[in-house]
């Protein structure tokens, strides 16, 4: 197995498995029932937590590049600087409204929501952003840091330097393509999903032209979270382990197994809804999953829910010592808002970059009027394309105009 698959399948052990345990945690809403008992505690801290208008939940390895190592080095081609690159990464997912969170309706818009990926604890240097507020988005990525992510080692260089040489043409392109520079060199974008719908319609429904921000539906909200309270009820334990470091800490419980078996039954017909989602990957998760117990500690504090952390540990037998993932909760954040200065990116700056990349591939001109071309592949014939955006709209492969 090459490093990039095996710290692939790390982050997604590790982040499906916050997931899970967080959503446990949320299910025993539904079982609780009284104050003095554990799962009381956690029913009550998770109806403040939906009394909230904001609410920003954040995913990283509660361990050092050392400890992670440790507990890793005994998997296929694991390295050091993978351990490095799993202790430095952190996940955020905001949420916000005007309203408290556990009132929002079908066809509420007056939620906002965020997701950030970075490589440092503070969360300064982002290595991808996005925001949808007011039916808009918003992104900005680090494309060179992504890029290293991505890589596996030893098997980048080349593909570095063609990256290299590529951005720092983003300097030489005209300022009718702001946008596109912006987004190469790593500022704020905007862009209006439904302004995509026609482009989107003329090439097939390509992916990676935007049409609508993917949500799940209340219906099928519903039903994750129906069938989850039920699996939570057939299976879930709890246990006070008293206070520690100003926060209530209550141990969670399950049969791995059955537990698994259980959700999965009820909520994938819902989860595939989501793009990218299919029921193989419930199918291969499940025959991953362990057949013993597993337990996660939930963070009980000012009465809300302020942290889930899980020993991934549990999940791998090869593992050689404790990996654990800690979820954060906090209620009450700063609410998700428009960034300031991002350049709207419009149906034409991409046309006008498709033609530009169409005629590298004819060796005319590439994007930037040099000789590199930017890209390869088929494009759909631009041509096409003013029947779109209309009839009289003409196109010039340097400038999109």
């Amino acid at each position: 197995m090459s490093d990039q698959g095996v710290v692939i399948n790390t982050k997604r052990k590790g982040l499906a498995a916050a997931g899970v345990v967080a959503l446990i945690a949320a299910g025993s809403a539904a079982c609780g029932t009284a104050q003095a008992t554990p799962a009381g505690k956690v029913q009550n801290a998770f109806t403040k937590l939906s009394d909230q208008k904001s609410l920003t939940l954040g995913v990283s390895f509660g361990a050092s590049a050392d400890q992670i190592w440790s507990a890793m080095k005994g998997e296929d081609d694991f390295s050091k600087a993978d351990a490095q690159m799993l202790a430095a990464l952190h996940a955020q997912v905001a949420v916000s409204s005007d309203k408290p969170l556990g009132q929002l309706k079908s066809g509420d818009k007056t939620s906002s929501f965020g997701i950030l990926l970075s490589d440092d604890a503070s969360a300064k240097k982002n290595l991808i952003e996005i925001r949808s507020v007011g039916g808009k988005l918003y992104l900005r990525g680090d494309v060179k840091e992504l890029a290293k992510l991505g890589a596996a080692d030893g098997d980048d260089s080349s593909d570095a330097q063609g990256l290299n040489g590529f951005l720092s043409d983003a300097d030489k392109l005209p300022a009718s393509m702001g946008a596109i520079k912006s987004a190469l060199q790593g500022d704020w974008i905007s862009i209006d999903p439904a302004a995509f719908a026609g482009l989107a319609k003329t090439f097939g429904g390509a992916a990676g032209v935007p049409t609508a921000t993917p949500t799940l539906d209340p219906a099928s909200q519903a039903q994750i979270l129906t069938g989850l309270r039920n699996a939570v009820a057939h299976n879930a334990k709890f246990k006070d382990l008293g206070n520690r470091d100003g926060a209530d800490h209550i141990q969670l419980t399950v049969p791995a197994r059955p537990f698994a078996k259980d959700l999965a039954t009820s909520v994938s017909p819902a989860l595939t809804k989501l793009p990218g989602f299919k029921q193989s990957d419930v199918d291969k998760a499940l025959k991953d999953v362990p057949n013993r117990t597993v337990s996660a500690d939930l963070a009980i504090k000012n009465g809300m829910i302020s942290a889930v952390t899980v020993d991934l540990a549990q999940f791998d037998t090869q593992a050689h010592g404790q990996l654990p993932l800690k979820l954060t909760l906090d209620g009450g954040a700063a609410p998700v808002s428009a960034p300031a200065g991002a350049k709207e990116l419009k149906p034409q700056d991409l046309l006008g970059m498709f033609a530009g990349v169409f005629a590298g591939q004819n060796g005319t001109s590439s994007l930037t009027g040099s000789d590199a071309s930017i890209g390869s592949g088929a494009l759909p014939d631009l041509s096409d394309l003013k029947n779109t955006f209309g009839a009289d709209k003409k196109y010039d492969g340097a400038t999109g105009l």
